[in-house]
């Protein structure tokens, strides 16, 4: 079975899409692996089949337009797909960027799974700088909602990560957690 066929059968046990969908989803993944970028150009010349690079894109640009991705399914999905069994290591964290003239600053809950960090929610802050204790709350209890069965070994998170009301929140719901320190 292809790579792409094995990736569809899995979407199929989250998703009800159709099979034009499922395909474009496997292949932008695939592609994702194989140029390592997210540039639709390059993700278009990954696509299988005889179609011409141009048509590739824009059924890369349609999917993006037509397709919306539920926060808990997709976080299902993601850790279906990705995470280890068993209890779970998070990681909270807070990453910035310029993007042209916008401003992006992401709070994301990542899975730690074999050296990596797979993020599985986040939340676009509409400022600058760090998040602030409601924010980290509301991430959290989303991840309770959509897991709330699920058992967690740590969370793991920066040292910007801080306050009375936050570390409340996180001894009283029996989160496990470890804060991380600058080193140097």
């Amino acid at each position: 079975m292809e790579p792409a066929d094995l990736l569809i059968t899995q979407f199929r046990t989250y998703l009800n899409w159709n099979k034009c969908r499922l395909s474009v989803l496997a292949y932008l993944v695939l592609g994702l692996l194989q140029k390592q970028t997210v540039n639709f150009t390059h993700l278009a010349t990954t696509f299988p089949g005889k179609s011409q690079t141009a048509s590739c894109y824009r059924r890369i640009q349609r999917f993006f337009l037509e397709v919306v991705f539920e926060e808990a399914v997709t976080a299902r999905m993601i850790a279906g797909l990705l995470a280890p069994e068993g209890k779970w290591q998070l990681s909270m964290d807070r990453t910035n960027w310029m993007f042209g003239i916008f401003k992006i600053n992401i709070l994301f809950l990542a899975i730690n799974y074999k050296g990596m960090a797979i993020p599985i929610l986040w939340t676009l802050l509409p400022k600058k700088g760090c998040s602030n204790t409601t924010e980290r709350i509301e991430l959290l209890q989303r991840f309770q909602k959509i897991f709330p069965e699920q058992a967690i070994q740590r969370l793991l998170m920066d040292r910007e990560f801080k306050g009375k009301r936050w570390l409340k929140f996180l001894v009283h719901g029996n989160w496990p957690f470890w804060g991380l320190s600058q080193v140097g």
